[in-house]
């Protein structure tokens, strides 16, 4: 009777076994909790990533599909306000010519307010308003042509602002418009048709005038 085992030990061992049965189950759900929520966080950063680069593609070409028609736009402009400043009037040509690069630069609006930050869309009207000024006046054939120059080097400055801060929008380099302009352009009013121009205000050939 001496050697037999008290009953409370196979207790305790079976106790025991259940417990590293159990911990080791709560270790193991632990490590594939922690393994799933890296790889989901593993999965989002990629997502992330994918997203940030089409939104930057998306919004390069709208950039420059902006960019392209506001040039189309300007060569037209300084034509047609060349001839006017001459005194001569424009044909049925260059007034079907202005009113498409016109209709064609207010198309390319909507992809640049759609995907643009607020510190690019707040530029916008600043590039593209004084050219719509400009061709309203070049397709008046009573309008006396002394508010044209006024209205091209506003838009000229404007766009130059706005080219910049899309280029650094995009991670180019892009001129110091700050040093130039300060944080805000001077830009035309409807009440007023006057600014003072900086050097160099434009890209375009000099006026004629």
């Amino acid at each position: 009777m001496g050697s037999q085992v008290p009953v409370w030990i196979p207790i305790v061992v079976a106790l025991l076994g259940l417990a590293g049965v159990i911990l080791t189950q709560v270790l193991s759900g632990r490590r594939e909790a922690r393994r799933m929520a890296e790889e989901a966080a593993r999965e989002e950063r990629r997502w992330q990533r994918e997203r940030e680069a089409r939104t930057h593609e998306t919004r390069a070409a709208a950039y420059a599909e902006l960019m392209g028609s506001l040039e189309a736009f300007d060569g037209v402009l300084f034509q047609a306000r060349a001839i006017r400043e001459s005194d001569g009037d424009l044909d049925e040509h260059h007034l079907a010519e202005l009113r498409e690069v016109r209709s064609e630069a207010q198309h390319a609006l909507g992809p640049v307010v759609l995907h643009a930050p607020e510190a690019v869309r707040r530029l916008i009207s600043d590039a593209t308003l004084p050219r719509m000024r400009l061709a309203a006046m070049l397709l008046d054939p009573e309008d006396t042509c002394t508010r044209m120059r006024p209205a091209w080097e506003a838009g000229q400055r404007g766009y130059r602002v706005m080219r910049a801060r899309m280029r650094a929008d995009l991670g180019f380099d892009a001129e110091p418009v700050d040093e130039l302009y300060g944080a805000q352009p001077t830009v035309l009013s409807s009440s007023s048709e006057s600014t003072s121009a900086p050097a160099d205000t434009t890209s375009r050939p000099p006026s004629t005038r």
